[in-house]
């Protein structure tokens, strides 16, 4: 943690330490945390919206997670490259100007939709190009936070970042179903729009964000630069793990959503019904990021990370089998409650052992690391789904996850987490 960090909220070299602010009252974060939980709205929105239209227009399951696909492989081009960018350029113009990219590329798609001129080819792109987008700009993320808080406030500042999280999932599918039952293109004029509120909210932040002259080093190549974050990653065996599970998880829910999606659907149930359903879950992980601080000062981090392990194969096989869409709510509940305590022990982790000169990088390449199969949820799920019906795929993939994990239980990463 940086010196010029820690004088953001005040505190001082000499005398006693003073009771650090509530977070709330850092007009710094503040302003961070409100530009994201207005940006991650909008993108609730269109997460559930795109599926929907698909659905609506093809009828086909396996197309229906193409543009998701699009937006994680189109992230995965660019997030190496991001988080070069973070420790070199200013954090604060890659925040503003990302999201704005993103409204311009979403708002084609509000005239496309209100004109009737689909495309599913053309949507994906958009996908694409958001993903691009958010891969650049996703390695000063985690380097901003850790500028505008306190290290003895970051659990804080992760368990309520996961409070957002799980709120905007609990109102975002909701709202999405809500809007595009009304018009098509509501959710994703309401998403274009949001981005201009991320944009807002990097903007406000009066903290300098860096990188500082001084932690920029010596100007490497590109590739020199993403093996130095690699190899810091490469040497700790604790995020080996972290990349791989991650990976993993990232897939799982992406095609989760997919099957919920197209289970509920094969059964007649609305786009509104969708939506219900995805909120009633996030109830479960807004109940979890809520606690997510006792949970995490309580519970040992690897006890955590296996509990979640056998809870998402369990919940993927009762998925399959329950008859109502409210019980799946239940049990995507039950699966969400514990991902805000073990982001929140993941995200504290993370940011006190990587140094500030190798955030952008390091950060990168862990979520790279991280998105490098999640294309592979939507899609997979959907093809399995296609060919062989939601419920055999949804079976398939709870025995692929009780493989996770077995292999969680015995891993050495996670024992970082005990000490």
């Amino acid at each position: 943690m940086t010196t010029a960090a820690r004088d953001t909220v005040g505190e001082t070299s000499t005398g006693p330490t003073p009771r650090p602010r509530l977070l709330l009252r850092n007009r710094d974060y503040t302003s961070w945390w409100i530009g994201g939980t207005v940006s991650d709205f909008g993108s609730a929105l269109s997460v559930i919206a795109y599926p929907m239209l698909i659905l609506v227009l093809t009828g086909s399951a396996a197309r229906a997670g193409t543009v998701g696909a699009a937006v994680s492989i189109g992230g995965l081009v660019t997030m190496l490259l991001g988080g070069v960018l973070a420790d070199r350029l200013s954090r604060r113009t890659i925040l503003t100007a990302g999201p704005l990219i993103q409204a311009l590329a979403v708002s084609t798609v509000v005239v496309s939709v209100a004109t009737g001129h689909v495309n599913i080819t053309y949507l994906s792109a958009v996908g694409f190009v958001q993903g691009l987008v958010s891969g650049l700009a996703g390695g000063a993320e985690l380097a901003t936070l850790r500028r505008v808080v306190p290290e003895e406030q970051l659990p804080t500042a992760f368990a309520q970042y996961q409070g957002r999280t799980m709120a905007v999932r609990l109102a975002g599918p909701s709202a999405s179903g809500f809007l595009f039952s009304l018009a098509t293109w509501a959710p994703f004029l309401g998403d274009a729009l949001s981005f201009l509120a991320g944009a807002l909210g990097a903007v406000l932040i009066r903290r300098p964000l860096g990188p500082d002259p001084d932690e920029r080093g010596v100007r490497q190549s590109v590739f020199a630069s993403i093996g130095a974050g690699l190899r810091f990653i490469r040497r700790n065996a604790y995020l080996r793990f972290l990349m791989v599970w991650v990976a993993i998880a990232n897939a799982r829910n992406a095609g989760l959503l997919i099957l919920v999606v197209v289970l509920i659907h094969s059964h007649h149930g609305s786009a509104t019904l969708v939506g219900a359903v995805s909120s009633i879950g996030a109830i479960g992980g807004l109940t979890g990021s809520l606690l997510s601080s006792r949970i995490a000062e309580r519970v040992p981090g690897r006890l955590i990370i296996i509990a979640l392990s056998w809870i998402a194969a369990l919940v993927f096989v009762g998925i399959a089998l329950v008859p109502s869409a409210w019980m799946i709510a239940a049990l995507l509940a039950l699966m969400m409650f514990l991902t805000g305590p073990i982001n929140v022990v993941f995200g504290t982790y993370e940011a006190r052992i990587i140094p500030d000169a190798l955030m952008g990088r390091v950060s990168s390449a862990i979520s790279f690391g991280a998105a490098s199969i999640q294309w592979l949820g939507p899609f997979g799920a959907g093809f399995l789904a296609e060919a062989f019906g939601p419920k055999t795929a949804t079976l398939a993939i709870a025995g692929l996850l009780a493989v996770v994990a077995v292999g969680t239980q015995f891993a050495r990463g996670p024992r970082a987490l005990a000490q």
